[in-house]
């Protein structure tokens, strides 16, 4: 195993300047089914419906939970296929032109990936408990970065206590109440069992000094347009001139310490996450320890980056995710191959900088040869 350069603690200390980025853009979309199918249009895109009447709210996040249908355990085998789908289906509008000093690439991007991968990275010099693998590839000019299940994170979902899993289903059920299908519909459908595998996902562009991303993102909902959406075929023009929101559910506080603990360890996710997409709004529910939301406030992502400050610092996240992608692409610099993997690691309960180590043939290669036949 290879020790890089990148050492996530060395970063609290150093540049505090916002580095340069270009702000995000809608590139397409795909939705995935019930089946984990992909299904390249928006037919999973949401509209935003908050109840009419906070004064009575009473939202109990525990009905249907014994009818759900959860995601299904096929689901990691995935991968990034379904980026990798949505970029061959729309391979004409991705393609690069020949560039100076960057040679012959059948893709415009530099990376591509899904939000998440970024969010966890530039979490990472904040991260106290979590360790991270990631597995990239470098192929045709393109480095492509995939999430690997630590085995840490594998024993805590297979001994995940009934009362855990409860609690993921929460954010199910809270974005059942508040997102609907339909424009025109007076109120979402809650009585239906709620469908864990379905997504609607946006691709995003952007350019973090100098670096061209290209990721995908599950979106919640959108703030409701005059019309509805032609879902079928939604153009990146339209797509861009939507405002998205997230919606979230968390506890809430009783005490000063539990509201310390939100914005120390919470608010850097929410803020990493949305920042990438464009997203200034997040709408909360507030739930008691029964399970029962009474509440919807509203917070912005300029609100959680100033009530965050003196916790954690947004350059410090963004400035580590753009220098983590630098070294990966000087690691990887002169390797051209679907089938050599770098895989990186991170733990911070063993050690401070992040670790690679080189594989070749199938063991871990990600890119199937359905698409490595078309990208080409």
């Amino acid at each position: 195993m290879y020790q890089t350069n990148l050492n996530p603690i060395a970063v609290l200390n150093g540049t505090k300047v916002f580095p340069s980025i270009s702000q995000p853009k809608i590139v397409g979309c795909f939705s995935v089914g019930p089946g984990r199918e992909f299904i390249p249009t928006g037919d999973n895109l949401k509209y935003l419906s908050l109840p009419r009447d906070d004064d009575r709210l009473r939202i109990d996040l525990n009905e249907g939970f014994e009818i759900r249908v959860p995601k299904p355990d096929s689901a990691k085998q995935e991968r990034i296929d379904h980026l990798l789908r949505f970029i061959v289906g729309n391979l004409d509008r991705l393609r690069a032109e020949d560039e100076p000093g960057r040679g012959s690439k059948p893709l415009i991007c530099d990376f591509v990936c899904f939000r998440g991968l970024l969010r966890m990275v530039m979490c990472t010099p904040y991260e106290r408990r979590t360790s991270w693998i990631i597995l990239a590839t470098w192929y045709k000019g393109t480095i492509y970065l995939c999430a690997k299940d630590t085995p840490e994170k594998l024993h805590e979902e297979a001994q995940q206590t009934e009362q855990q899993k409860r609690f993921c289903y929460y954010g199910f059920k809270f974005e059942q109440h508040v997102l609907t299908d339909d424009l025109d519909s007076p109120a979402p459908d809650t009585t239906a069992p709620v469908q864990e595998s379905e997504e609607f996902c946006a691709m995003f562009s952007t350019t973090l000094e100098g670096k061209r991303l290209l990721y995908g993102a599950e979106m919640d909902g959108i703030l409701s347009p005059n019309k509805p959406i032609d879902k079928d075929n939604p153009s990146p023009d339209v797509l861009n001139r939507l405002e998205f929101v997230e919606v979230k559910v968390k506890r809430r506080e009783t005490n000063q310490r539990q509201v310390d603990n939100f914005y120390r360890f919470k608010t850097r996710n929410w803020w990493c996450q949305s920042f990438l997409v464009n997203v200034g709004k997040i709408f909360v529910g507030l739930r008691d320890d029964r399970g029962i939301v009474d509440e919807i406030q509203e917070m912005s992502l300029k609100e959680l980056d100033r009530e965050s400050r003196q916790h954690w610092s947004a350059s410090v996240c963004v400035n580590f995710g753009s220098q983590f992608l630098s070294q990966v692409a000087d690691v990887m610099r002169g390797v051209d191959s679907k089938d050599t993997v770098y895989r990186f690691e991170y733990d911070p309960n063993r050690f401070r900088n992040v670790f690679y180590s080189v594989h070749n043939g199938y063991e871990e290669s990600f890119l199937p040869d359905w698409y490595c036949a078309v990208v080409k």
